[in-house]
């Protein structure tokens, strides 16, 4: 019988898969052998659950309790490394979100969150590493069923005000409010569910036809840390959405910044109706751009205006275009940097790079040309520093559907995906929090986040005459660890 990919997961020894009045079931089996017909023959022994798409197992009710049973096993060597990292990364998010749900739901998700950082793990596989895993003497010391993880991740996805109460106290941990803003951007996540009702054809990069949701994020650039995420069908525009995200989390300083191909008058003006901040940077043959004062001999000496950008001088200037407020900067290092890799692209690709084309572009190397509306005066190094900060919202992205492998989902039921992306949501936060310390320590240059993940895996902790010891570290993990203010020796 041909089996789905996702059901073909399930298939283990001594178990049948069937499909049944338009469902898959699963089947404990055993195999005698009969003497009299000289063969082998299956013997169903007893139903053991039913497989959804996107929910995974779930076990029958008759053997729920003596199946949890059977998973708590004595497990004498624990991966320590995992919870400890994880846990101290999230220490007071994981306090605010007990004060807001009951424990018991506060550890099944934070664990749950903990195994997607850490393996990708579907929901199937969490009461594996759960129990493997250190965080199961502190989280649910039970062991945790694939049931009790979907009926956490409902539950969190049911209590939407709640969670977002969690979201907003993400914010108040900020103490510096003079330069307090949050940057909104949304990203689509192909869903190929058939019950959900949200998932639709939109717009995205990839220009597939695959039906997709959207996330819609907020990103905190003075915490350098995600906030805030809502889930929106996937044929909505980002402009009918912000309203309502920025409506749900009360807050004012919350600037939209796109990317060049957002632009449009049609676009500009929607976001004036609603009210919205921006930053909108403008492709380089856009029409309104005006490059007359670089064309200009000594233009240096003309604008006189400039400001220093990691040790870089950027020139800027500012003027209207039909009644479209700009701004245009220029990085002389970069327009240096550009120039020289167009030439050399007329070497190796003379059919699309040319000399004439080279002249034509001179005076665009370099630029950065945006649009903008913010309710408090930004001068132009704030803006560009702004906009700049756009790098840290799509390494957020990348990080989701690449290190979390969350660009493809497949859940059946709307509060289980609601949860799902809550857990997701939770290990991003962990995620940009290791990848800030990485990168205050100047380490990202040869470590990344991924690697220190990888790296906790290997430290343990093993029962020995009832108490539990730290596994030996090397001098070089030691020092690393200590470096990112991670001390597993206290």
């Amino acid at each position: 019988m041909y089996l789905p990919e996702w059901v073909q997961e399930f298939k283990e020894p001594r178990t049948e898969i069937r499909f049944l009045n338009n469902a898959y079931y699963k089947y404990e089996v055993k195999y005698i052998y009969n003497k009299e017909k000289k063969r082998t023959d299956k013997i169903t022994v007893r139903l053991l659950g039913k497989l959804v798409e996107g929910t995974g197992f779930i076990a029958s009710d008759k053997n729920t309790i003596r199946e949890e049973l059977k998973k708590s096993p004595k497990v004498d060597i624990k991966t320590f490394g995992l919870y400890y990292l994880f846990s101290t990364l999230l220490e007071q998010e994981f306090l605010d979100f007990k004060t807001l749900f009951n424990c018991d739901i506060a550890e099944k998700i934070f664990s749950f969150a903990m195994m997607r950082w850490a393996y990708q793990s579907p929901i199937k596989r969490a009461s594996g590493y759960h129990v493997h895993d250190f965080c199961s003497e502190y989280w649910s010391r039970n062991s945790i069923s694939d049931k009790q993880i979907s009926n956490s991740l409902k539950f969190i996805g049911e209590n939407r005000e709640d969670l977002v109460l969690w979201m907003k106290g993400l914010l108040e941990t900020s103490e510096n409010s003079a330069n307090k803003f949050v940057m909104m951007d949304s990203t689509h996540v192909t869903s190929l569910s058939e019950q959900l009702g949200i998932n639709a054809v939109g717009y995205n990069p990839e220009r597939n036809y695959d039906t997709q949701i959207r996330l819609m994020y907020l990103f905190s650039s003075e915490l350098q840390k995600p906030v805030y995420y809502r889930l929106i069908n996937g044929n909505i525009t980002d402009i009918k959405s912000m309203t309502l995200c920025v409506k749900e989390m009360k807050i004012k300083d919350v600037i939209y910044i796109a990317d060049k191909g957002f632009f449009s008058q049609e676009n500009i003006e929607q976001l004036a109706l609603q009210k919205l901040q921006y930053i909108i940077p403008l492709h380089r043959n856009n029409k309104l751009i005006d490059f007359a004062p670089l064309l200009k001999a000594n233009f240096k000496k003309k604008l006189k205006t400039f400001f220093l950008y990691q040790e870089r001088v950027i020139w800027f200037y500012e003027y209207e275009h039909s009644g479209v407020k700009l701004i245009t900067f220029l990085d002389e290092k970069l327009k240096i940097k550009e120039e020289n890799d167009y030439i050399l692209r007329t070497k190796s690709m003379p059919e699309e790079y040319t000399e004439i084309k080279f002249y034509e572009k001179l005076h665009q190397f370099g630029t950065l040309t945006m649009t903008y509306a913010t309710q408090e005066t930004l001068n132009a190094s704030q803006l560009y520093q702004a906009y700049k900060q756009r790098n840290e919202v799509e390494l957020m992205f990348d990080g989701y559907k690449n290190f979390l492998k969350a660009d493809r989902m497949y859940m059946q039921d709307r509060h289980v995906l609601e949860g799902w992306l809550a857990a997701n949501f939770i290990a991003m936060i962990a995620y940009y929090k290791l990848y800030t310390r990485l990168k205050e320590a100047n380490l990202l240059a040869n470590t990344s986040p991924k690697d220190i993940i990888e790296l906790s895996k290997s430290i343990y902790k093993i029962k020995v005459n009832g108490e539990w010891h730290l596994s030996e570290m090397t001098v070089k993990t030691k020092a690393l660890f200590k470096k990112l203010k991670i001390d597993y020796l206290k």
